[in-house]
């Protein structure tokens, strides 16, 4: 009960940047995007919360593991939320919509705040104690190699579960429902190119703050950005057709927990591992001969 009221709190804090948000649009005279589709205002701003409450529940089991102190915790959610959620977020959707013509400013405001709040709450609520697993030790030549095939990791993830979903999707696209649009396919390699750095950037203060095993590492960084970079969009996205957003949501699954594995791999350090069956020994649940 105790978790859930956090969450709520957290929640909460979700709710709070959307008012505040709002009340700063207003002030500045902000252009707001004009979604397509019949939706009230009223149930868009309801699925916006429900959205919220994915958000929060994608990145709770990334924040209860993360140890240092608050501001470093908070830093390195609100670090992930900046990037992965609030940039590539809208990065997508000047690409591939017209939904951020002339609202940009607005929508970054919304993002931020959003960022920062929530990030706020998960890294005040939960995680902190434990030493952080950090990064290996290898030399530059390695890091560099492993840095290359992290870059290169996302474009080709993204294109193989693209490519399975390409027949359900693209006619939508092509037909410029509901104001999606599909540019050339030079235009979408650059752009996964910077995305992949973009995401690099938002999980590697994760992969080194992580106190579990590999494997939790893993879960919870996918979780974290299927939930934060598909589920949450998809939530409020009324004006999509149903397929479409099954298809997408299917498809961001499968390249987070994809792009999670890769870079647990390249950079997640054993000493996760060891920390967590030194923890299991010492509360007696395996005898200390497994630990060697």
């Amino acid at each position: 009960m105790k978790t859930a009221l956090k969450l709520a709190a957290c929640w909460a804090a979700f709710a709070l940047s959307l008012i505040c948000a709002g009340i700063l649009i207003q002030a500045f005279h902000l252009r707001s995007p004009v979604l397509p589709g019949n939706i009230s205002p009223r149930i868009h701003m309801l699925l916006i919360e429900v959205g919220g409450l994915f958000l929060v529940l994608g990145l709770w089991p990334m924040a209860q593991r993360l140890a240092g102190s608050f501001a470093v915790r908070m830093g390195a959610i609100t670090s992930f939320l900046f990037f992965a959620f609030a940039v590539n977020s809208l990065l997508e959707a000047s690409v591939f919509t017209h939904f951020v013509d002339g609202s940009l400013p607005a929508e970054s405001l919304v993002f931020g705040l959003e960022a920062l709040f929530v990030a706020f709450a998960l890294a005040f609520f939960f995680g902190g104690g434990g030493e952080p697993a950090g990064f290996p030790r290898r030399g530059w030549l390695a890091w560099t190699g492993r840095g290359a095939i992290a870059w290169l990791a996302w474009p080709t993830i993204y294109f193989f579960f693209g490519a399975c979903v390409a027949p359900i999707v693209v006619p939508y696209y092509n037909a410029g429902i509901a104001g999606l649009r599909l540019p050339t396919l030079s235009v979408i390699f650059e752009m996964q190119l910077l995305r992949s750095l973009i995401f690099l950037a938002a999980s590697l203060p994760f992969v080194t703050l992580w106190k579990g095993s590999r494997r939790g590492l893993w879960l919870a960084l996918g979780l974290a950005h299927a939930f934060v970079v598909g589920m949450y969009g998809l939530m409020g996205a009324t004006f999509l057709p149903m397929v479409l957003r099954i298809a997408h949501g299917a498809e961001m699954t499968g390249d987070s927990f994809a792009y999670a594995g890769v870079l647990v791999l390249l950079f997640g350090s054993g000493s996760a591992r060891a920390e967590e069956t030194s923890e299991l020994v010492k509360a007696g649940r395996l005898s200390p001969h497994v630990a060697k």
